[in-house]
């Protein structure tokens, strides 16, 4: 079993909306087994799956010092990936979520205020040896071929303090809201519409990194396998954050 947990170190970034987004992207694409763990106070992704109606990821509420306990549940269960909402801007908590993962997810909007904050998530998961990627969400429109400022100002910014930036961002779409506020995702309500594709482009290099290909009988280094994965990754689009229009 992988665990990803998705984070931010501020509120409004719309964590919580990738999660349900990257949890029916992995359960209807590919066939795995998803569980969510809610440990943000709000619960949010709980009251997201209870308005669901019909199949889906299964969620449970947590606490984070719980996490251990029902990753070992979810494993003996066959689970094949627990996928973490957190509290934003809870070091504590976030600490917990990191230990238990196999990769983090930060995410962030392309605003001064956000790549404020970057650092601090920096430091919490490098000192734990955890791979981290950074997603830049609620991206502005392109205005006829040109990113918008404040996107190429946060992409250069990250990537100028050496971050791992993932080579899909997520657009600024109102179908993210109306869809998570009736239990469902854009994948659900628009299959075949931007917000769906850049959601399945994003979850596409998520999961190789999740589970890297190795040699029937090699032992398996996790970290070391996502950091070189997300390293090819990022670097082979110079191109910059890819999305859907």
């Amino acid at each position: 079993m992988r665990t990803l947990a998705v984070m931010s170190q501020k509120g409004g970034t719309g964590k919580t909306t990738v999660a349900v987004h990257l949890a029916v992207a992995a359960w209807a694409k590919g066939q795995r087994r998803v569980l969510m763990a809610d440990i943000d106070p709000q619960r949010s992704a709980a009251e997201w799956r209870r308005a669901r109606a019909g199949a889906g990821p299964s969620l449970i509420e947590s606490k984070p010092s719980a996490l251990f306990v029902a990753q070992q549940a979810a494993q003996r269960a066959g689970v094949d990936l627990m996928i973490i909402d957190t509290r934003p801007a809870g070091d504590g908590e976030a600490a917990e979520a990191i230990r238990a993962a196999d990769l983090c997810l930060v995410v962030l909007r392309p605003s001064f205020f956000d790549l404020k904050t970057v650092q601090r998530m920096v430091d919490i998961t490098r000192a734990m040896n955890k791979p981290a990627v950074f997603l830049l969400n609620q991206v502005p429109p392109r205005r006829g071929e040109r990113e918008p400022p404040a996107l190429r100002e946060a992409m250069a910014t990250l990537r100028g303090r050496g971050l791992t930036l993932a080579p899909v961002g997520l657009r600024a779409r109102v179908i993210y809201q109306n869809a998570v506020a009736r239990g469902l995702t854009a994948l659900d309500t628009e299959p075949a519409g931007a917000a769906a594709r850049e959601v399945g482009l994003l979850w596409a290099h998520l999961a190789p990194v999740l589970w890297p290909s190795r040699p029937v009988g090699t032992p398996v280094d996790y970290t070391r396998l996502a950091v070189a994965r997300l390293a090819r990754v990022t670097t082979g689009r110079a191109g910059g954050v890819a999305a859907a229009e």
